[in-house]
């Protein structure tokens, strides 16, 4: 998971760094001669860049020090939007160059989270394949398919005769291509010479991802039943040995149902999910019209209507409308909250109602706990979660452990739609409602 801005405090670090080690000349000096006249924050962005480039390649790491506490810092400084380490990477195109290949990877894995960075992180992870770090170059493999672009077909030739890139080089040509020639780059450089690099790498992608999607069709989960608590619990942050037998036993039978079925569930959408994956970021119409075309699915449409609003896609929203029509869920409203469909909100406040009992949350062992998260990344979510999300208040849903609590808390988020519903307007950078009244 990656470093939270919220979760994770400020780390100081030292001001002053010299560049030194892999660092290439071409890098500007911080606040000497060549430096670019910038803010205090890119000057400290780029003191962090110049720290992921001094350490070795081959001993970086995005989840340990010291590579773990500088993205920390990154995240603190510029997170979530990275607007100032994007326009570095962008303006800047000898930063970019003179990263080594795990630093690349590192800031690629920063960056990618964004839906309008796919050209720069793209470039970045094909950057990355030639990482002499093994964790690091078998995520560059994974990731360039996801934001593979024509440019990187002859790249990836060129690292055919290459040890250690080569065979990630030459997966990648096959799985984006559909070709099937030897591992050799005379034969790959031949057949890029006779389709003159007009090749349909989208096209194809979306095709193998329809095919793969038909034959793994994932049964819809009773999502009310995994995130609120079972039957009529008093207080559901009792401890076990607080609570009526026959509440320890509703309890028990509950885990016992998240264990089995949403297990499954959840491993049924970590296969699917890396297919539909490889092509959310590609800025293809043709992508929009895949994902349109799942929305309505009672497996796939939550996350599918998601990752349409997270693309921006504003004219999805009749579809996604529709589409909760036939099936009101959470995830669905989600997605026309975060489009600038404001009677969402409303929606998301009825579907609260519609479920009086506190959410499950307290209840979870740590395994319910990593089915949650993982469930949150396909679109899955409470409504209380959501509402507070697209709202940006806290008003108590999430966190009530009765009854009484949530049903006090649900007035409050009632009282305050009604009072400023009229002059609320979507803020689109940060995705939740600000009111616009004076």
């Amino acid at each position: 998971m990656s470093p939270s801005h919220k979760k994770i405090p400020v780390w100081c670090l030292a001001a002053a760094l010299c560049v030194a080690g892999g660092a290439s000349a071409l890098w500007p000096a911080v606040g000497g001669a060549g430096a670019p006249t910038s803010s205090a924050r890119e000057k400290s962005l780029l003191r962090q860049l110049e720290r992921l480039n001094q350490v070795p390649a081959a001993e970086l790491n995005d989840r340990a020090d010291p590579g773990f506490s500088i993205i920390r810092t990154i995240y603190d400084q510029d997170g979530p939007e990275f607007l100032t380490l994007r326009r570095i990477l962008s303006q800047q195109p000898q930063i970019r160059a003179s990263l080594n290949p795990s630093a690349k990877a590192v800031v690629a894995g920063i960056i990618s989270q964004r839906w309008d960075t796919f050209m720069i992180s793209g470039n970045l992870w094909l950057g990355a394949l030639q990482s002499p770090n093994l964790e690091l170059r078998s995520k560059a493999r994974r990731k360039l398919v996801i934001f593979i672009q024509p440019a990187h077909i002859p790249e990836l030739i060129n690292l055919l005769p290459q040890p250690g890139p080569n065979v990630p080089a030459y997966e990648i040509l096959q799985e984006v291509t559909g070709q099937t020639l030897d591992p050799s780059i005379k034969s790959w450089r031949a057949w890029w010479a006779r389709t003159h690099g007009r090749v349909d790498l989208v096209g194809h992608l979306l095709n193998d991802t329809r095919r793969q999607i038909a034959q793994r069709p994932i049964s819809p989960l009773d999502a009310d039943r995994l995130w609120y608590a079972p039957g009529h619990l008093s207080d559901t942050r009792a401890k076990p040995d607080e609570r009526p037998a026959a509440e320890q036993a509703l309890v028990n039978s509950w885990n016992d149902w998240v264990h089995q079925d949403v297990k499954r569930y959840v491993n049924d959408w970590s296969a699917a999910k890396p297919v539909i994956d490889r092509v959310t970021h590609q800025p293809d119409l043709r992508v929009n019209k895949l994902l349109e075309a799942l929305c309505a699915d009672p497996g796939y449409g939550d996350y599918t209507s998601v990752v349409l609003a997270w693309r921006q896609s504003l004219a999805s929203l009749p579809v996604l409308q529709a589409a909760y029509e036939r099936m009101p869920t959470v995830g669905r409203a989600l997605a026309r909250g975060a489009l600038g469909d404001k009677t969402a909100l409303k929606d998301l406040l009825r579907l609260i109602e519609k479920n009086p009992e506190p959410l499950s949350t307290a209840l979870m062992d740590d395994e319910t706990r990593s089915y949650a998260e993982f469930l949150h990344t396909v679109g899955s979510l409470p409504a209380e979660q959501a509402f507070e999300l697209l709202s940006h208040h806290a008003f108590g849903l999430a966190s009530a452990s009765t009854r009484s609590e949530k049903k006090k808390a649900l007035k409050k988020a009632e009282a305050w739609l009604h009072e400023n519903e009229s002059s609320l307007s979507l803020d689109k950078r940060r995705g939740y409602y600000v009111n616009a009244a004076p």
